[in-house]
């Protein structure tokens, strides 16, 4: 996994947990992150900076491939002790671990944040899934529960799942147990933690966004899990007729009491869908336009379809044992449905770094090295971002420490090229004086604050260094530019355009 996971590095949501949080404040510890609670995540992030800073991605990346792997585990010792066959059992928990309709969960650093949540729910739901009184693996199942909640918003269905699961196999006052602590705490948190600014244009504007959320939500899963056309849906039939098989052939209280974590997760990933769907569901117009897949659609997200496929494999797997008892014959086919989906998911996962803008985010990896070593970069705005979260300040204090690596060999035109976009940057208050055709390539110095204009047509802008090689061309349509550094030499060339009025520039 860490072989199809390389050429990846460090993107969007990292540089929150790396650049604006720090282990010491208890603000940054407890404050969310798009409404999820991470304070583990966040820790785990400050201790692998303090290990090995932007040295290497793969420490980050094998943390949540191991926190994956464990799910598997969990998930095996779930379909177990439901009394799932080993073989079985272990199929799905195979299927589960080769998800590459879910590769988001198994490959991106980030998100060990949800599959931490899953991780401390299963384990959880394990140790509070026994006979007798309450004792010490409540506790410790409790201990489990709270640091799930201290992941991600995830860990919010898993404990609604282990109270459904001791409502079926204990007592309701053992169902309270396990849930109203861990629910008070997180009703503490939500009322006192540091406010964040809420993305309330993915909130839910209606009932009905929330219902096609959950049957999208559904539907990816089974399509993932099965990958070939019509497979999804015989997983579906599947799940429902041997559910109904072991329903009306074994004793009702036995089997409620065996089955009762499987059967828990199932109804936990409608609850896990209804939640995500309320917080993520809605869309504004502007984000409709911009990303595909958002609004109930959003559900096809593999981070979803990871969470959704770990709550339904142990009833699927329950359900296929349940068959193969009762009908032998039955077996070949049902395994035959189990597993012909594996191949398909696997290389998915093979090839998800691929497909997931990988080129374009190592491309990336020199850019953010190089910016807080150009001459340039104490001139600049400390506040000047680079990306979601990554300010050009943070780069420059980090350096000292040795966790920010040399970029390697870089081309002098691509230097030249990042000086000019860092330096350049838009102005909302035009130049309106000094205004002429521009008719040929013109030079111009821009001191830091001035500000130049292109009011019609199209050109290109071209750094010149002092001493160096120039710039690749920088698009210039009409707008307004500043130089927050100076002073910056640069050459300014129309570009015609069929049809397109001639160019002219003002500064």
């Amino acid at each position: 996994m860490l072989w199809w996971d390389r050429g990846t590095w460090f993107q969007l949501d990292d540089w929150d947990f790396l650049a604006t949080r720090t282990g010491g404040n208890v603000g940054d510890l407890l404050r969310p992150h798009f409404e999820h609670w991470t304070t583990l995540p966040i820790l785990a992030y400050r201790l692998m900076w303090l290990l090995f800073g932007l040295r290497s991605v793969v420490p980050y990346e094998a943390l949540v491939i191991v926190a994956h792997l464990t799910v598997a585990a969990l998930l095996r010792m779930v379909m177990r002790r439901a009394g799932v066959g080993p073989w079985l059992s272990t199929l799905a928990a195979t299927l589960f671990v080769f998800l590459g309709s879910g590769a988001e969960n198994i490959l991106v650093a980030f998100q060990i944040a949800f599959v931490g949540a899953l991780a401390f729910g299963l384990v959880h739901l394990l140790l509070a899934d026994h006979d007798g009184p309450v004792g010490r693996r409540d506790a410790l199942g409790l201990l489990a529960g709270f640091a799930g909640l201290m992941c991600s918003g995830v860990a919010v269905t898993m404990v609604i799942v282990v109270g459904f699961a001791m409502l079926m196999r204990r007592s309701w006052r053992v169902a309270l147990l396990h849930t109203a602590p861990l629910g008070a705490i997180y009703l503490v948190w939500r009322s006192f933690s540091p406010k964040e600014t809420s993305p309330a244009y993915y909130h839910a504007n209606s009932p009905s966004e929330v219902v096609r959320f959950v049957a999208v939500g559904m539907r990816a899963t089974f399509r993932g899990l099965g990958q070939l056309p019509g497979v999804g849906i015989g997983l579906g039939l599947l799940l429902v007729v041997g559910l109904a098989v072991a329903f009306l052939s074994e004793d009702r209280r036995a089997l409620r009491r065996r089955a009762a974590a499987p059967l828990a997760l199932l109804a936990g990933a409608i609850t896990f869908l209804v939640i995500t769907g309320f917080y993520r569901s809605g869309q504004s117009n502007g984000l409709a336009l911009l990303y595909k897949g958002f609004g109930p659609e959003h559900a096809r997200t593999p981070r979803y379809i990871h969470i959704v496929a770990a709550m339904v494999l142990p009833a699927l797997a329950l359900a296929a044992q349940a068959l193969i008892r009762h009908w032998r014959q039955a077996t070949i086919a049902v395994v035959a449905l189990l597993l012909v989906g594996l191949p398909g998911n696997i290389d998915k996962l093979a090839h998800y770094a691929d497909t997931n803008r990988s080129a374009f985010v190592q491309s990336r990896r020199p850019y953010v090295l190089t910016a807080p070593r150009l001459p340039i970069a104490r001139q600049l705005p400390r506040t000047l971002t680079l990306g979601p979260d990554l300010t050009l300040g943070w780069l420059i204090d980090s350096l000292p420490s040795g966790r920010i690596p040399k970029p390697g060999p870089r081309p002098p035109a691509a230097i030249a090229r990042e000086t000019l976009d860092l330096a350049l940057q838009p102005s909302k208050t035009p130049q309106t004086t000094r205004c002429h055709p521009l008719l040929g390539p013109t030079s111009r110095v821009l001191e830091k604050g001035e500000t130049i204009t292109l009011r019609s047509g199209n050109a290109s802008i071209v750094y010149l260094p002092d001493a160096g090689v120039p710039s690749t061309p920088k698009a210039f349509a009409p707008s307004t530019l500043i130089a927050l550094a100076g002073p910056l030499q640069l050459r300014i060339t129309p570009t015609s355009t069929t049809g397109n009025s001639s160019a002219t520039v003002c500064g």
